[in-house]
């Protein structure tokens, strides 16, 4: 589904992201852990082609995704780490433009407003200014928003972050609900607390096939299934059970400098 080959990114003749390379396949998730400059922002914006790579492949359904944008673009969904702008649109006023950006028709657009409103439980936000929403109820709009053409790649930046713990919740469940509906993700956060959580959200779909992917420098310090690792540490500490701290542990070995 995702292929990425080689990928680098210069700025200024300075290397922010360096020869990666990996796969994401249809209904698997991977995780990108890392300090913040590490590129993980940038990565997922040029996942979601914001941001051309200044060389190797991107690859989308099997499509180059910066030489055909008009093909590989309606199946990408980002999710950014905040919210800006639209401040005096209403909730369903910002929903109508979306759909009309996307190309709904015009006679289905009002359906698929009620349906995706429902879905992220905002119905009676629907005429409310997006200036006055909370933080919360900013990113559940920012989901119904993505919801509304349906995409098949999630690119998510600090899902949890702006969140309270109910929030959260129900954010980890959204999360496994839409794996469960065969979509990829790939969800980036600098906080090991996010890591964690995020790490079980596949427990019940795929968890021999959810990715973790640790950044340092531009470069993955590690990349393997979430299973594969856990079972290392187990191993490592002579242990029959993983310990709660085992993402840590991880993280503090491979990152030393």
């Amino acid at each position: 589904m995702l292929d990425v080959q080689n990928l680098s990114k210069s700025i200024d003749k300075k290397s922010i992201l360096s020869e990666l390379t990996f796969q994401v396949a249809t209904g698997e998730s991977l995780i990108l852990l890392g300090e913040n400059g590490s590129g993980k922002t940038l990565l997922i914006n040029i996942l979601a082609t914001l941001v051309e790579p200044t060389s190797g492949t991107v690859s989308i359904f099997e499509m180059n995704a910066f030489s055909n944008l008009k093909q590989v673009r309606p199946h990408i969904g980002y999710i950014p780490v905040g919210f800006e702008g639209y401040p005096d649109l209403s909730v369903v006023d910002y929903l109508n433009f979306f759909a009309s950006a996307y190309k709904l028709e015009k006679q289905e657009r009002s359906a698929a407003i009620d349906t995706v409103l429902e879905l992220m439980d905002i119905q009676h936000l629907r005429e409310t200014l997006i200036g006055v929403l909370s933080n919360g109820e900013r990113q559940r709009l920012l989901f119904a928003k993505t919801f509304l053409h349906e995409p098949m790649l999630w690119l998510l930046d600090e899902p949890l972050t702006p969140l309270d713990p109910r929030g959260q919740i129900e954010m980890l469940e959204l999360l496994r609900e839409l794996q469960a509906m065969g979509k990829t993700l790939v969800i980036a956060t600098n906080r090991l607390e996010d890591a964690y959580k995020l790490c079980g959200i596949g427990t019940e779909v795929s968890p021999q096939t959810d990715y973790l992917g640790i950044l340092k420098d531009g470069k993955f310090a590690v990349l393997n299934t979430i299973r594969q690792l856990q079972q290392e540490q187990i191993a490592k500490n002579e242990s029959e059970d993983l310990k709660s701290n085992w993402l840590a542990e991880l993280y503090l070995e491979v990152t030393k400098s």
